[in-house]
């Protein structure tokens, strides 16, 4: 008997299913109602896995809804980090062109007031040299730019044009060591000449040792090298020496403009006309 099961289980199965169907289904055909052990059983079995699978599916759909709202926090996001860095940019062109023009209003006074004859220019170039100090200007011969003019700006003495192009000049810095301007003490007329020191900065030659020259005191053009307008700020000195030999003291010299950061300059035609001190 066992051996015939065995080999028929899957036809017994069957049968077995058909008689349950037609158990479950006759009565409800007939329209009456019979007690069904069966289907309690079925649903307390099927509840948790019903339970189950509609919980994976709600956690599916709720992965689902927070990974595109998470992607679309990250978008936002990145389209505002855009718009920070464009308004960053626009902020800081703005500051620049601010920055800009404070220094053009600045020069432009001063030449209405003190230098007329001259003609704005910009720095394009500087020098890195240790030894030369020069910088290019964007005017040249085409713009009435010659050798040996002047070029200054608000604040004072920047250097001198030494050679001309076309379009471009080259100047050379009150701080090298070849250039040379005349000056006077502010405080008491004592003169010497301004220029660059491979040693030690700017410095102040050929005061006597006899000059009242103290630390402290303004340093402007004596206007008598014909090249700056007189009264012109140079800076202030910032060290005496005098020496116990020789004829001069050492005086350095602390400068007013800064040859290396100018940006705008006025480069003086014609004879140089005087500044009020």
């Amino acid at each position: 008997m066992l051996s015939f099961l065995r080999r028929n289980q899957v036809l017994f199965s069957a049968f077995l299913s058909v008689l349950l169907s037609l158990y479950i289904i006759a009565p409800a055909a007939k329209g009456q109602h019979r007690a069904d052990p069966i289907g309690p059983l079925l649903i307390a079995v099927m509840r948790p896995l019903q339970s189950g699978i509609q919980a994976s599916f709600l956690g599916i759909r709720g992965f689902f809804m927070n990974y595109a709202a998470l992607r679309g926090v990250a978008n936002e996001n990145e389209r505002l980090k855009a718009r920070v860095r464009e308004l960053e940019g626009e902020k800081s062109r703005l500051l620049e062109e601010e920055a800009t023009n404070k220094r053009l209003r600045e020069l432009m006074e001063f030449r209405s007031e003190w230098a007329p004859k001259s003609m704005t220019a910009s720095v394009i170039a500087n020098s890195a040299s240790t030894y030369f100090h020069t910088l290019i200007i964007d005017k040249g011969k085409k713009d009435g730019v010659e050798k040996g003019m002047a070029v200054i700006s608000a604040l004072g003495v920047v250097g001198q044009v030494v050679s001309t192009s076309s379009r471009n000049a080259k100047v050379l810095l009150v701080t090298d060591a070849h250039s040379g301007v005349d000056a006077m003490g502010q405080r008491t007329r004592a003169r010497g000449i301004v220029s660059g020191s491979l040693e030690s900065g700017t410095v102040m030659k050929y005061v006597k040792r006899s000059e009242d020259v103290k630390e402290g005191d303004r340093l402007v053009t004596s206007g008598l090298d014909g090249v700056f307008p007189k009264g012109l700020m140079i800076g202030t000195v910032s060290k005496v020496n005098k020496k116990n030999l020789g004829l001069f003291q050492y005086i350095e010299v602390s400068l007013a403009v800064d040859p290396g950061r100018v940006e705008e300059v006025l480069v003086v035609r014609g004879p140089a006309p005087e500044i009020k001190d």
